[in-house]
């Protein structure tokens, strides 16, 4: 039994002493197509769930603009989507949410065009240009689903359902926060650079200019058949008389 014993302490020993054999090619292959299953596994289902949402999405849009956010129905959306209520759960667990993730999409699009203010020698100029890309943001729907100004529609839907439901306030006080605080930067570097000389404190600046950018849109000219471009020289000489270049 000890001999037995002491066998078993030296096969021990012997394997953690001498190094230990690589897997075979074959073993990581093997390894490495599992990796990939996994990955394109993953992969399919992020796809799916993004198709899911987005068809989810439209259906809430389209919903919303019909019957207005209060009157629109989660049962009507699932209706539109043509999904069960448990399969919608799944995704959104209400109307909130739905505008949440519409909201967030938004955020992103606005970022990106507050971003290339940034990037600009002509603060007017890029003020000028931000008006006219939200616009035509906001206005001219080219991609999604309903009409070119669905958009719009959305935002006045929205706004209103803000007054009442502190859920919604909440979503639209992140994005208006985004856009406040780019804006705010944009200028104060401006003015540190000696290019302007704003009519106003700064912050009370910022937020006058976001509540007319905010009735341009409710207003929804296009849909009146007024051009995007034709705001132009509008937004130019708001820029010029709140902002006050120096020319330097």
């Amino acid at each position: 039994m000890r001999e037995n014993v002491l066998s078993l302490i030296a096969a021990a020993m012997v394997d953690n002493i001498l190094p230990k054999q690589p897997a075979s090619i074959a073993d990581e292959e093997s390894d490495g197509s599992r990796h990939c299953f996994v990955a394109k596994l993953f992969g399919k289902r992020a796809r799916n769930r993004e198709a899911q949402e987005e068809r989810i999405l439209n259906a809430a849009m389209t919903c919303f603009i019909r019957s207005g956010f209060r009157g629109a129905s989660m049962n009507e959306i699932c209706s539109e989507a043509g999904m069960s209520p448990g399969a919608l759960y799944r995704y959104f667990p209400s109307k909130e949410a739905i505008i949440e993730k519409i909201s967030a999409a938004h955020r992103q699009q606005s970022a990106e065009i507050l971003d290339r203010m940034l990037s600009s020698s002509n603060i007017i100029d890029a003020v000028t240009q931000v008006g006219i890309d939200h616009v035509r943001k906001m206005s001219l729907n080219t991609t999604g689903p309903g009409p070119r100004d669905s958009s719009a529609r959305l935002f006045v839907e929205v706004r209103a359902e803000s007054m009442r439901n502190e859920g919604v306030a909440a979503i639209c006080e992140l994005h208006e926060g985004l856009m406040r605080e780019k804006l705010l930067a944009a200028f104060t570097a401006a003015k540190e650079r000696g290019e302007i000389d704003p009519v106003t404190d700064m912050e009370l600046l910022v937020a006058t200019l976001a509540a007319m950018g905010e009735g341009i849109i409710m207003r929804n000219f296009p849909a009146q058949g007024v051009p995007v471009e034709a705001l132009e020289p509008v937004f130019h000489a708001l820029a010029e008389a709140m902002l006050r270049p120096t020319n330097k």
